[in-house]
């Protein structure tokens, strides 16, 4: 999400975004058949237009059991240090392939894990020899990739990829996972009444860009937490461009702006409904997620004669979202993704052209041509000024090339390299 201004928690005294109603947490694999026949996702109720897009796993973190294989833990500490000087020292590089993926290897460690090894869908943290009881290895894998590619296909690439690193590897527990809607609706967000929300949580945050309410937290930093927000204006951030392709797929007009419902689940709120285990989970998707649109957090419709916010109806708007359903979805073939870290060129192109016309707007130039023409001269007579705290146009754009090279590594180019 954007963070265009700082977050703003607040704290309700009063429990505004507390649930009166105390159920215990029970998910039922049956939810979902006792329920009846599931609602078309493209055919919403008549009487609201809420309207869902698609359903999914946005993100998924995976810790695996094993024996770092011997003679990986010396190859990744060479390659580390050669990140820490650079990409390459003489024919090596900070590279390596696993499972036929090519990974970038990072200079510094996180936490326990002295090592990160990285790419557009993966990134792993591997630990040492020294790592105790903490697992050796954790797998987090991208939005794109289990959209793309499913969640399936993308649990069985971790595997091979632990496979690869670790002996007598298990098959991998869930550490946190993310599931989210993405919809269409005319409702207000900006102007919905804070005594509308009923939530297990008291702790609220959310996040404005010039007044505009763009999303709220709920929960953040807790073992559960639900995010909603604009991710129609989140993807100008982020550049996730592939989610419009998805859900034109499912009947976007490519002009609505859609919103994300998104709950993510850690280790302890998993581990309390037995959701650990990434193959059983499967079979808990529906159910988890009518647990925490109706049980955690919901949006109801205030009743003037009843001061118990607990028996407040649901907003027809919520119980669309609550009803959303994980089916299994056609996907690609992992091995057809670029696993390159490099920018795409929709990023490029798009993001340059913008701000290349904002200068021909403020510069009153006609042509784009005429613009590109005197972009150096501008950008040179900036860097001279007092408004900034660089050298030289010059000294500046070689060092944001070299920051680059280090950042977006052309794998496939760099293995090749070292044979």
């Amino acid at each position: 999400m954007s963070k265009n201004e700082p977050i703003q928690k607040n704290t309700d005294d009063d429990n505004l975004f507390a649930s009166e109603k105390e159920t215990d947490f029970v998910v039922d694999a049956n939810l979902a058949d006792e329920q009846g026949a599931p609602p078309c996702n493209t055919a919403p109720p008549k009487y609201h237009q809420t309207r869902i897009i698609r359903s999914g796993i946005d993100s998924l973190y995976l810790s695996f059991r094993g024996e770092v294989r011997s003679g990986l833990l010396s190859q990744l500490q060479e390659k580390k240090e050669i990140a820490k000087g650079g990409r390459r020292s003489g024919k090596a590089v900070a590279a390596l392939r696993l499972a036929n993926i090519p990974f970038k290897v990072h200079a510094k460690g996180q936490g326990m894990h002295p090592f990160v090894i990285s790419n557009g869908h993966f990134r792993l943290r591997v630990a040492g020899e020294n790592a105790g009881k903490v697992p050796p290895l954790y797998v987090e894998i991208s939005s794109e990739l289990l959209s793309c590619c499913g969640y399936e296909s993308s649990l069985q690439a971790a595997r091979e990829l632990a496979d690869s690193l670790l002996k007598n590897a298990d098959n991998g527990s869930v550490s946190r996972i993310d599931l989210c809607v993405d919809f269409t609706s005319k409702i207000d967000w900006q102007g919905i009444d804070a005594k509308r929300w009923r939530c297990r949580s008291n702790y609220r945050a959310f996040y404005l860009e010039s007044d505009q309410l763009l999303g709220n937290v709920f929960g953040q930093s807790g073992e559960v937490s639900a995010r909603l927000y604009n991710k129609t204006k989140e993807i100008e951030k982020s550049e996730k461009f592939f989610f419009k392709e998805l859900w034109q797929q499912n009947g976007w007009n490519g002009e609505s702006s859609v919103w994300r419902l998104e709950f993510q689940l850690r280790r302890e709120a998993l581990k309390s409904s037995q959701s650990l285990d990434p193959d059983f989970i499967t079979e808990l998707f529906n159910s988890l997620w009518r647990y925490y649109t109706t049980q955690w957090l919901s949006l109801c419709d205030i009743n003037p004669n009843d001061s118990n916010r607990s028996r407040w109806p649901l907003a027809a708007e919520w119980r669309t979202l609550s009803k959303a359903k994980f089916t299994r979805h056609p996907v690609e073939d992992i091995h057809r993704l670029n696993f390159e870290c490099i920018p795409s060129d929709e990023s490029i192109f798009v993001g340059a052209t913008g701000y290349l016309t904002s200068f021909m707007v403020k510069y009153e130039y006609k042509s784009l041509a005429e613009a590109l023409a005197a972009y150096s001269e501008h950008a040179r007579s900036y860097f001279k000024s007092a408004e900034n705290k660089h050298t030289s146009f010059d000294a500046y754009v070689e060092k944001k090339v070299a920051e680059k090279q280090v950042k977006f590594v052309k794998l496939g180019d760099l293995l090749e390299s070292e044979k």
